[in-house]
């Protein structure tokens, strides 16, 4: 099974994927850019295009950047997504991604992102004409989309539309646009969709997305949730991981057609859950306070103002407080930090004073 980390707007940001990438990458095969909007007037938005240049890679971490990482495109035109994809080209990549998955409003009223989903004769259009113009250019494409707008029935309609183009990859995530992120995954559906596809002669691999976090092990037998717990290789209960999130699959058709899991929230939760689901090393205490030290010292290039680093460290601890037991005084304390050495002394505070889990 391949694992890739999902783009998430104002997360999955360079400083993320190179320190992920450094400590937690040995599990994910593919690593998402947040989406780089193409514009009428053919150009990025400065911070967009910055997370996308080669000389923001850790280049010993990505030995092969050109394929594992993915830059995302959010276009509506086909003339704007070709630019887009011969300039990310340009810059070395093999792979776009084109998102007709994201639900926020902004994105959907301007008819991009799963608002193209509502209108499946522009859909064919629009992707008739991006790949007959990047036919003969040296980049794959691949397509994020949900299962409809507003109803798991367009589904149907989709696939087969996507079925008609040499798609390299197509990632569903198992719900409609009008579900946004709530609720659980339409697993029936997902399975419907992927078998209408196959059957009108779609030939893309298939990656499944969807609530995959760390709640799915909760299935298997732990005994003991101490740190030291997760280094003794004697207790092996835990490393059933992978078997867990497939049997979420086992009694659909398409379980053979899965070749990949993106994982969006789920990781954001626990940087180490490709490898834990890969059947490695649960996620240790020592590992985490490592992995937020490199990630502040990544933000601190990335972005001037301290009180705006330690902003996005919090969106970072929104997803990580429940690793910590009666935590809630401390997690306090994170989110009023106004100061490195404050965020920096509430951090450690939290380790030595919780129980992790």
């Amino acid at each position: 099974m391949r694992y890739y980390f999902a783009p998430m707007e104002g997360i999955t940001l360079y400083p993320l994927r190179n320190t992920h990438r450094k400590m937690f990458g040995e599990t994910i095969d593919k690593y998402y850019t947040p989406f780089l909007t193409a514009h009428h007037n053919l150009h990025f938005k400065k911070r967009e295009k910055k997370d996308a240049l080669p000389e923001n890679i850790d280049i010993a971490a990505f030995d092969d950047y050109a394929h594992q990482i993915v830059p995302q495109i959010m276009a509506n035109k086909p003339e704007t997504f070709i630019w887009a994809a011969k300039e990310m080209a340009a810059l070395g990549y093999r792979e776009v991604n084109l998102n007709l998955g994201c639900p926020a409003a902004t994105v959907t009223n301007s008819h991009k992102g799963s608002g193209l989903l509502q209108d499946t004769d522009y859909l064919d259009e629009l992707l008739y004409g991006i790949f007959e113009g990047l036919k003969d250019e040296p980049i794959d494409i691949s397509l994020k989309t949900r299962l409809g707008f507003s109803d798991e029935a367009e589904a149907e309609q989709l696939m087969k539309i996507y079925a008609g183009y040499p798609v390299k990859e197509l990632t569903i995530h198992a719900r409609v646009r009008e579900d946004f992120y709530k609720g659980e995954p339409r697993l029936e559906a997902f399975d419907n969709a992927v078998m209408i596809y196959r059957a009108d002669g779609g030939r893309a691999k298939i990656c499944y997305n969807g609530n995959v976090t760390g709640n799915i092990l909760s299935d298997v037998p732990v005994t003991n949730k101490d740190e030291s717990y997760s280094e003794n290789e004697n207790n092996t209960d835990w490393m059933k991981g992978r078997d867990v999130v497939m049997s979420r699959f086992s009694d659909l058709r398409c379980y053979n057609e899965i070749s990949a899991i993106m994982l969006g929230r789920g990781i954001l939760s626990n940087p180490a859950l490709a490898r834990e689901l890969s059947g490695g090393s649960r996620l240790t205490a020592s590992e985490l306070k490592e992995y937020l030290t490199l990630l502040y010292e990544g933000y601190e290039t990335y972005i001037p103002e301290e009180r705006n680093v330690i902003f996005k460290l919090l969106e970072h601890w929104a997803f990580l407080g429940y690793h910590f037991e009666n935590s809630e005084k401390y997690i306090k304390a994170i989110r009023k930090a106004r100061s490195k050495g404050e965020y920096m002394a509430a951090v450690n505070n939290i380790f030595s004073s919780c129980r992790f889990i």
